[in-house]
């Protein structure tokens, strides 16, 4: 890579985001298709603050992670569609001083869920967490007739992502999560945990107790550091079939490669580079 005087600037926006893998397959997806440009990592005490220096500076797309995702949808000057009714926008395409906002967490879940052969298609589904992946991910499975149940431990929290849902989907329930049985569990085709739960350092917890799993569920974590969480590993220990929080990761950043670049990301590459990064 040769960064020069033409070299243009991609971003993630995060805060804590310095353990991001995003700029690891980024880069090596830039210099695979001979793009002259770069990707870094900023920790803005403040979104409007970095979504300013956006403009002023001509950084052409930023990923936005924690906590980040809702706050920055507002001071789009355009959002998509999808991202709007989501309520949620994880990347900003800046075309020529008008910053546009998309979502992709969506579409990297059912990208997840197809390479390892999981039909979505009129499932029930257990979302653990409400945040803006989670958000995203109910979002994008509804469409596709998939029974949501929002599962959390703020009640207030869950209702309103749920209320959010049902503008635009009938079913749609909540659940908190200290109320979770094995019966209940067991109704559920695939289980996704957006919480942090589970992530580096504190590695030993699990958002649900691995009573609650059985072996015909598919279990979703989106943590990818580490790869295998608890929950993954309490998972893998009952059977179910486990997608781990690399393939998300990826599939998102392909379709924020596409949209910044109008190329066709180079799924492998990135991949590759990705696996590098996290061992």
């Amino acid at each position: 890579m040769v960064i020069n005087a033409h070299t243009s600037v991609y971003c993630i926006l995060g805060n804590p985001v310095r353990h991001s893998l995003s700029p690891a397959m980024h880069n090596a997806a830039f210099t695979h298709t001979g793009i002259n440009a770069v990707y870094v990592a900023f920790e803005p005490a403040s979104i409007k603050q970095a979504f300013d220096a956006i403009k002023a500076l001509g950084i052409k797309g930023a990923s936005i992670t924690i906590p980040f995702k809702v706050d920055v949808l507002p001071l789009c000057d355009s959002v998509d569609t999808l991202a709007s009714r989501i309520g949620s926008v994880n990347t900003l395409v800046n075309a020529d001083g008008m910053i546009q906002g998309y979502n992709t967490d969506g579409y990297g879940l059912l990208r997840s869920l197809e390479t390892h052969s999981i039909d979505y298609h009129n499932k029930k589904v257990l979302i653990i967490g409400n945040g803006g992946s989670a958000r995203a991910i109910a979002y994008t499975l509804a469409r596709y007739n998939a029974h949501i149940t929002i599962c959390g431990r703020n009640s207030n929290n869950i209702t309103q992502l749920a209320n959010d849902l049902r503008k635009y989907f009938t079913n749609i329930e909540t659940i908190l999560i200290d109320k979770l049985t094995p019966d209940i569990t067991a109704h559920n085709n695939i289980i996704i945990n957006t919480t942090p739960v589970g992530m580096n350092p504190d590695i030993s917890r699990s958002p649900i107790d691995i009573s609650l799993l059985h072996p015909h569920n598919v279990v979703v974590d989106i943590i990818y550091s580490p790869l295998r969480t608890q929950l993954v590993q309490n998972a893998q220990e009952k059977g179910c079939t486990v997608i781990t929080g690399d393939y998300m990761l990826l599939f998102q950043a392909c379709m924020q490669f596409e949209l910044w670049t109008g190329k066709t990301a180079p799924i492998d590459i990135m991949h590759q580079a990705l696996k590098q990064a996290l061992q």
